[in-house]
């Protein structure tokens, strides 16, 4: 089931700090993730055709100002990375293979994602915008314009997708193992156990509460995993004396 005491030398208030600073940062991507793909008209089955390419490119609508401001969450990735530490703490003592190389993944996918893909919804969007705006008369130079900026964009974006569902699966299997200082049901509050299950939801909902769970499919995540190891560790993060007796159980993989 895991240590009762995590990481030894995590600094138990800053790393509280850190995580509920998280947590309220992270909401901000959810709203921005709203502003790109919610959609009062889409059911969770809608969610998963076609439909939803459509709803994107389109923006729904909404206006050039409204897209600048969903963007806005993109300069806060480099910040929601640092989730993948607050869940390496609590793994740290599953090794390499199974704590830092998973996290890193994660934090990389993070990364990548605040610079490529939230602005990539924003740029895929450009055509309709200018067509509302100034009317479009060429649908051929229309329709290969949005061609070509969606392959910049999933072209850009493959490395952060690859990365992350590695990440997420290989964190899953890690808590799963027992090795970490998490139980082994914290993969229902991982980030592919939020994934799953978020999406399990908003599939069976009707619109317009599809969307709401569907569209920030993204910030569940990160949310759901960084209050989930916070709140975990309140009370748990080792304060122990360095070199002491407890060190040395914890490091051995003992309660204390």
């Amino acid at each position: 089931m895991g240590s009762a005491t995590v990481d030894v030398h995590a600094n138990p208030r800053r790393l509280h700090i850190l995580g509920v600073t998280l947590c309220i940062f992270i909401l901000w991507n959810g709203v921005c993730d709203l502003i790109y793909g919610y959609s009062s008209t889409m059911s969770g089955r809608d969610y998963f055709s076609p439909a939803v390419i459509d709803m994107i490119v389109s923006a729904e609508g909404r206006s050039h100002g409204v897209m600048l401001l969903a963007q806005t969450a993109g300069w806060l990735y480099p910040f929601y990375a640092f989730y993948a530490y607050v869940m390496w703490v609590g793994m740290r003592r599953a090794g390499f293979w199974m704590a830092h190389v998973p996290c890193g993944l994660i934090a990389y996918a993070i990364l990548m994602i605040g610079g490529i893909q939230h602005c990539g919804w924003a740029f895929l969007t450009v055509p309709s915008q200018a067509a509302r705006l100034v009317g479009s008369t060429d649908n051929v130079f229309y329709d290969t314009t949005q061609r070509y900026i969606a392959d910049h964009f999933f072209m850009g974006d493959l490395t952060a997708v690859l990365a992350l569902n590695l990440g997420c699966v290989w964190q899953a299997v890690a808590v799963a193992s027992g090795r970490t200082s998490f139980p082994r049901w914290f993969v229902a509050v991982s980030p592919l156990g939020a994934l799953v299950i978020s999406s399990l939801i908003g599939l069976c909902l009707p619109a317009p509460l599809a969307g709401l769970v569907l569209a920030p499919f993204g910030t569940w995540i990160m949310l759901v995993p960084c209050l989930s190891c916070t709140v975990w560790m309140w009370n748990r993060v080792g304060e122990t004396t360095p070199g002491g007796p407890e060190v040395e159980a914890v490091a051995k993989g003992q309660t204390v």
